[in-house]
């Protein structure tokens, strides 16, 4: 077996840490506590209607914490009605509601605010899955404030940071791919903060997540091209390592390999940039043309592990003359429904109606319970196959 790459080579790193000593778990009520501490203040006029609280840097040095943990305690008390938060001025005490000082709380405001961070969306996969999101949200009495990453963990550490300060009560991401870990994600942790990552698993840390039965979706494509006659399979994926759904893919194509008594021919990995748009990018033609008018000549089945890789693999089929069926056959993960021709390849379609709803599940049972779980759920794909 050959492995293709593209230059450079990307490692991933774990990253796990601890605040001041504190265990992750030991870490996950500290927003409660300081939550309650100011809670009891407002409620004993020590911080009286129409006063302002300390600012928040005053509050993280009393309680010894950090500043998400007092964002959250406050987006706790602005959806009970107790405080008020004024930009530019600071946050405003209300008066206590009637019930309170007899230890009732309020319910919760009628549409509290969560946040969405999307890696990208496309008609392949994303597109169904926000629109489900944002339903789910409304039945749940829920408000749903959406930013984009844009594959940049850069610019998904700004936009985390931007809906903590517009006070959103818990986070749904799909993370950036990456060399590291995200830090804004990693004091999510630690701080406790509610949230659920949609698609993908960050290896080492507590975190509930929803994603695909990857590895019996990979499997099902392999052999689906091995009951073809297929001898000479190739995977395609990326050249960015640490994604947990295409490790969990790739162990599904090589575990259905070696069911079949065959030998991998080849793993070409390319650059995930072009996944965005669904626009293979030039250097993804280029590297996948070298391979086909080389190696791959001899290729008789491809699984590309990601739609995205498929535009860039049809140009360099183009390029090189080669086309579909007969001495070649390629199936995918998820698929252009939308397309002129409709879907042409054999493919796992990912369920984002059923990702959806067990995500903003998972979500709700934070919210309401202050705990964040570890639960992971993996949701099976249907498989579905191309004409002939």
């Amino acid at each position: 077996m050959t492995e293709v790459r593209e230059k450079g080579k990307i490692y991933l790193h774990f990253y796990l840490f601890e605040k001041e000593g504190k265990t992750v778990a030991e870490a996950r009520f500290l927003y409660r506590q300081t939550y309650d501490a100011i809670r009891r203040r407002i409620e004993e006029g020590i911080y009286g209607p129409s006063s302002l609280l300390p600012t928040e840097g005053a509050l993280c040095r009393e309680f010894h914490v950090s500043a998400i943990t007092v964002k959250k305690a406050l987006a706790l008390l602005t959806e009970e009605g107790l405080v008020r938060r004024v930009p530019g001025k600071g946050t405003i005490v209300l008066p206590v509601p009637a019930g309170s000082l007899a230890g009732e709380r309020p319910a919760p405001a009628a549409a509290s605010r969560i946040g969405l961070v999307l890696e990208h969306v496309s008609t392949p996969f994303g597109l169904e899955m926000l629109y489900r999101l944002d339903q789910e949200a409304e039945e749940a009495g829920l408000k749903l404030d959406i930013r984009f990453s844009y594959s940049d963990q850069k610019k998904e550490s700004q936009e985390i940071d931007f809906l903590l300060r517009e006070g959103v009560r818990g986070l749904l991401i799909m993370p950036c791919r990456g060399e590291h870990y995200n830090t804004a994600i990693l004091r999510l942790v630690v701080n406790g903060f509610p949230i659920v990552l949609l698609d993908k698993k960050l290896e080492g840390l507590c975190l509930p997540s929803v994603r695909t039965e990857n590895r019996e979706g990979a499997a099902r494509l392999t052999r689906y091209l091995a009951e073809k006659g297929c001898r000479r399979i190739a995977m395609i994926t990326s050249a960015e390592r640490g994604t947990t759904s295409l490790q969990e893919r790739e162990q599904g194509f090589f575990g259905a390999l070696r069911e079949a008594n065959l030998e991998p021919f080849a793993v070409v990995r390319v650059s995930g940039g072009e996944l965005l748009r669904n626009l293979p990018s030039a250097h993804a033609i280029e590297t996948l043309s070298a391979w086909l008018a080389g190696e791959g000549k001899q290729a008789d089945g491809i699984v590309c592990l990601e739609y995205g890789f498929v535009p860039a693999l049809f140009a360099a089929m183009r390029a090189c003359g080669r086309s579909l069926g007969g001495s070649l056959r390629v199936c995918c993960f998820d698929e252009d429904y939308l397309a002129p021709q409709g879907p042409l390849l054999t493919h796992v379609k990912q369920d984002e109606a059923a990702i959806a709803h067990e995500a903003m599940a998972l979500l709700r049972r934070e919210l309401e319970t202050g705990m964040v779980t570890e639960e992971e759920c993996r949701v099976p794909g249907r498989f579905v196959e191309a004409a002939e």
